[in-house]
């Protein structure tokens, strides 16, 4: 079961957004010649020139995967960019974006030099009513600007030209790379490197080692943009602590949040977001508009649903009685005990793994995957694990609830906001050595190395896994609670020091190998003193 997204995007006034391809490249001269290294305003060098940036070729770090290469050869999304764009601006010090003409995150001036102090994200039920207006606002002017990048309406192999590339506003943008991104693509079965269905997809944004730290990258991107929207450059994303919710049940789902909703899962008109219309809504079965078509992408021109939230009322005969109520404190809890951040395979059947754990793969009592259980008349006799990331998504029982549609609620950056508030307290548990990503071994697109799909210009995983103060940002306070007395919850796994099971092979060796040097020494040293008693 899957849940969720990633990108970001801009406003029409603003140079420097990210996400699937600035207007500016994508003249047809531009498409045609691969080449994305626009002249910024006020410059005359492409990139800017030296001290700022330089056109270079696109570096690829791809990992080869000979079970993919199928899936891969009618997927627009791999070794990205350069399916699109091969060379692109190689910025310098601390110069980033697709003209060189943005700071890196937390630093800001005319030539990014100064090092700002990390913004502080806060608990949404803590800011004040004046803020919670100004978060309503921000989004809905995000809604209704548009962005200088456009969205492809169809994959490289059908665009004829910037006339396949659509205009859209920035929120919108962002709701279509995310579905872009998610969108699931499936490789034949004989490849020999799944064992069902869900194992056996392509997806960039989730179900692999790199959840986590692509959302992180999204709700950065995302903040920036609404910061630059709304010409706020101090404002921070607020996130919602569903694990300490009021009665564990939805209790920012009021107008004075982010609406309330009638039983058939409409959003009250008393709420600004009741207009919203969404997009990516009615979309071709998976197999007829991804793997046979190449990723196609959703009609971002199409606004055709709007807003739907149910909190509680989902299927509780096939998803389990859980479902009715947010992820507990105490699972939270759980999933912070894992010291080890991921473990093989690195996907959704990964067992003892945070990452796993997080997303919502894995059960929060044992910390193993869960299939679903069915009898023989068709009967959900166990249902899947459903948990944390996830089972917030089902939950809410509307928009949310769908890959495609999830991010057009704006509820969406409330939660990821908070699963990124618990990956931050993880990193400030345990460590975020690099070495904790999966090098190769992970689903396409989520090794440490490969780029965030589809981040345009590109950045790889290791670039968001870190502490958050080195990306600009802090929160208003972190998940302490933890378990009781120190003690540990691991389920029915065994706890394992960052690098899991090979580290303590490791460790054990070497406590061999030190046993082993220390009684010889100690041998050697009473052979060496009865030798000298025998000479006495």
């Amino acid at each position: 079961m899957k849940v969720l997204g990633l990108l970001i995007v801009l406003a029409g006034c603003f140079c420097g957004r990210d996400a699937q391809f600035p207007r500016v490249c994508t003249s047809d001269v531009a498409l045609n010649s691969k080449e994305c290294c626009p002249v910024p305003p006020g410059f005359t060098e492409p990139c800017g020139g030296a001290g700022r940036g330089h056109c270079a070729d696109t570096p690829d770090p791809t990992v080869e995967d000979p079970a993919w290469k199928k899936a891969y050869h009618v997927d627009d999304r791999r070794h990205w960019p350069t399916v699109f764009f091969n060379r692109t601006c190689s910025c310098e010090g601390n110069f980033m974006g697709y003209d060189c003409t943005r700071c890196i995150w937390g630093y800001r001036g005319a030539n990014c030099e100064t090092k700002q102090q990390p913004g502080v994200r806060r608990n949404i039920k803590d800011i004040s009513s004046e803020e919670k207006n100004k978060y309503q606002c921000y989004f809905n002017r995000a809604k209704n600007t548009p962005s200088d990048f456009v969205f492809a309406l169809e994959f490289k192999e059908n665009i004829r030209g910037s006339e396949d590339l659509a205009n859209i506003s920035v929120y919108d943008f962002l709701v279509a790379t995310h579905y872009y991104a998610s969108r699931e693509t499936m490789p034949p079965f004989n490849t020999g490197i799944c064992q069902d269905e869900d194992d056996c997809t392509l997806d960039f944004a989730h179900d692999g080692s790199g959840f986590l730290t692509w959302h992180r990258a999204y709700v950065l991107e995302v903040e920036r943009a609404l910061q630059e929207v709304n010409g706020d450059p101090d404002w921070t994303m607020p996130y919602w602590d569903w694990g300490a919710a009021e009665k564990n049940q939805c209790d920012i789902c009021t107008n004075e949040y982010v609406g309330a909703n009638n039983k058939h899962g409409d959003i009250d008109t008393g709420s600004l977001f009741a207009s919203w219309r969404t997009i990516c809504e009615d979309l071709d079965p998976s197999d007829n508009a991804t793997y046979m078509n190449h990723t196609r992408p959703c009609n971002v021109t199409n606004a055709s649903g709007k807003l739907k939230r149910n909190p509680g009322h989902a299927d509780t005969r096939r998803l389990g009685e859980a479902i009715t109520h947010l992820p507990l404190a105490t699972e939270v809890d759980f999933a912070l005990s894992f010291p080890v951040y991921d473990t093989p395979p690195y996907s959704s059947a990964s067992n003892c793994s945070f990452r796993n754990l997080l997303e919502g793969n894995a059960d929060t009592s044992t910390g193993k995957t869960r299939r679903e259980i069915i009898s023989a008349n068709g009967t959900v006799l166990v249902p899947e694990a459903i948990t944390l990331h996830d089972e917030v998504h089902i939950y809410l029982n509307g928009t949310m609830s769908n890959v495609p549609t999830a991010p057009n609620d704006p509820m969406f950056f409330l939660h990821h906001c908070n699963v990124d508030r618990l990956l931050e307290t993880w990193i400030r548990r345990h460590g975020a050595p690099e070495s904790a990503l999966p090098e190769i071994g992970a689903p396409p697109g989520h090794n440490r190395h490969e780029h965030i799909v589809p981040f345009f210009p590109p950045y790889s995983h290791t670039h968001m896994f870190k502490p958050s103060i080195e990306l600009g940002y802090d929160y208003q306070e972190l998940h302490n609670k933890g378990p009781p007395g120190g003690k540990s919850y691991m389920g029915q796994c065994s706890p394992e020091p960052q690098g899991g099971v090979y580290a303590w092979m490791g460790i054990g060796m070497g406590l061999g190998l030190a046993l082993v040097f220390g009684v010889t020494c100690v041998m050697v040293f009473i052979s060496c003193r009865e030798q000298e008693y025998q000479e006495i």
